[in-house]
């Protein structure tokens, strides 16, 4: 399914048949949103709210941090991110919202955090992978593996992301939105020189679009955001190399004719 969405005066299309990362076409960017905590106070008060926690606890603010994205994240998990509030993120960890508001702006804030900190990591990495000397097999398994073990350490904010906000922020404006959307079409370009590279090589067959061949993999990946949970019946390791050889075993080039038999 393609949906089309008009920003900026321009028509954008984004294209998945279940909300997915990295298959997008044109986009302008992503919004800051209209449900910032932060924005309905103005900003000022909790930036100096934040600095002042900071002053105070030192060290132990970031460790405080990291509790709050963790406990959070449980939160938008168990009660889905449109139906939790800041408030039950605050009674998770016995404290009040004046509180939360020390570590962070709103509920966007403690998705988007860790979701460029997930895309960051598997730009980087794949990358990486592109231009190494793996054989082109041994290359898509490791980036399939990099993303799920991404999705792993990050979990489950990334599916929350996927499920419940992706096709909703397509197409609206931020400095944010821009560079993860950038990050978005490196790693689409990085696996599309892996697969024109396998081409090349006679590893792939070149009758198939490299486009739809990297919407398929990459398509496959986020499908996962259904079903796939760390320590599940299958782990990520299983799982990238299954999607690589469900997907490169009609890849591989047909054998070649045999040729007219010879007269004794």
């Amino acid at each position: 399914m393609a949906s089309t969405v008009a920003a900026s005066g321009r028509s954008i299309r984004c294209c998945y048949c279940a909300p997915n990362l990295w298959i997008i076409d044109e986009v302008a960017g992503m919004s800051g949103g209209t449900d910032s905590d932060e924005g309905r106070d103005g900003g000022r008060g909790l930036r100096r709210r934040r600095q002042a926690a900071r002053l105070a606890e030192g060290e132990d603010y970031d460790a405080n941090r990291r509790k709050v994205l963790h406990a959070a994240a449980s939160v938008f998990e168990q009660k889905g991110y449109q139906a939790a509030t800041l408030r039950d993120v605050a009674s998770t960890l016995d404290i009040d919202r004046a509180t939360l508001y020390r570590y962070i702006s709103g509920k966007e804030e403690l998705l988007r955090e860790v979701l460029t900190d997930c895309v960051v990591e598997i730009s980087e990495g794949v990358r990486l992978v592109a231009l190494g000397d793996l054989p082109t097999r041994a290359k898509l398994e490791t980036i399939a593996h990099q993303v799920l073990e991404s999705y792993d350490s990050h979990y489950p904010q990334p599916f929350i992301f996927i499920r419940e906000l992706l096709d909703t922020t397509w197409g609206e404006q931020s400095a944010w939105a821009d560079d993860l959307v950038r990050m978005v079409r490196e790693i689409q370009a990085d696996v599309a020189g892996v697969i024109e590279r396998g081409i090349r090589d006679g590893d792939l067959r070149p009758d198939m679009p490299v486009d739809l061949i990297v919407n398929a993999i990459l398509g496959m990946l986020n499908w996962t955001h259904r079903w796939y949970r760390p320590g599940g019946r299958h782990n990520s390791d299983e799982v990238a190399r299954t999607f690589v050889a469900i997907l490169l075993d009609g890849l591989e080039p047909e054998p070649a004719p045999a040729g007219p038999a010879q007269a004794g």
